[in-house]
């Protein structure tokens, strides 16, 4: 693993729901673990062992900044669609966000249906879409029962972690 790849991953476990992480490549092991009692992040001078891999990199910092939580909220939630031109619109129902950053799919296979098209009716834990990162697919499922009014995703876009993907009433 080169260096990019290592902050990529860490960066990936960061922004999940991982507190511990043991990646063996090459007889290299590396050991990551996220301090939940200070706010988690990746901080390079924790661990000294890491040192000799980045030093060959650029210096850079490294440190990312945890993801905020905040408790959902009972008000519309704006939500601003992938083409710039269209306007930011007021969303009702509940919103199914990217826990991470990837490519989004709507189906498993190019020929197939999508799991969750406009119009369907979806239960709780039903796929919704699959997500790429680091070639690995992550199937999203609906943490509700009800069904699709907005796909804000297109097959084969790039999201970003907390961008709506779906709105579900």
């Amino acid at each position: 693993m080169n260096y990019t790849q290592i902050r990529e991953l860490l960066e990936w476990v960061d922004r999940s729901t991982l507190t511990n992480v043991s990646v063996n490549v090459g007889g290299a092991t590396l050991n990551a673990s996220k301090n939940t009692g200070m706010g988690g992040g990746f901080y390079p001078e924790m661990y000294p062992s890491f040192a000799p891999a980045v030093a060959a990199a650029p210096s850079a910092p490294v440190a990312v900044a945890p993801a905020a939580v905040s408790a959902p909220s009972a008000e519309p939630m704006a939500v601003k669609h992938a083409d710039p031109d269209e306007t930011t619109v007021k969303a009702t129902g509940h919103l199914i966000t990217s826990p991470i950053v990837g490519t989004f799919y709507s189906s498993s296979n190019p020929e197939k249906p999508a799991f969750a098209p406009v119009g369907a009716k979806v239960k709780k834990g039903d796929v919704l879409c699959i997500l790429e990162a680091m070639k690995i697919m992550n199937e999203i499922t609906a943490d509700v029962d009800g069904a699709v009014v907005e796909v804000f995703a297109e097959n084969g876009q790039m999201v970003e972690a907390r961008q709506p993907l779906f709105r579900i009433e």
